[in-house]
């Protein structure tokens, strides 16, 4: 994984990731979901780093909200509920 944690609670992390293009930082957690259980919640937050960056960013735009995200998604899930099945 290209980030570099900044730190990991019981139900939350971040890390962060900086290349010539950009700089993000990118946040999930565990929020309540209003019927007893939790959802997933990820906040990325991105900086573009010049021309280079900003060009960049409003050329993977269309990509990020269809394909990375919602799969970045699936799979953090997934390894959250195989981490809470198993007995501590």
């Amino acid at each position: 994984m290209p980030f570099r944690p900044l730190y990991l609670t019981e139900n939350e992390w971040a890390a962060e990731m900086a290349n010539r293009t950009v700089h993000g930082v990118m946040h999930i957690g565990w929020v309540p979901d209003g019927a007893g259980g939790h959802r997933a919640h990820m906040a990325v937050l991105v900086k573009p780093n010049g021309l280079l960056g900003k060009a960049y960013m409003a050329a993977i735009l269309p990509f990020r909200y269809t394909l990375v995200y919602p799969t970045l998604m699936r799979t953090i899930g997934r390894a959250w509920k195989a981490r809470e099945a198993k007995p501590a």
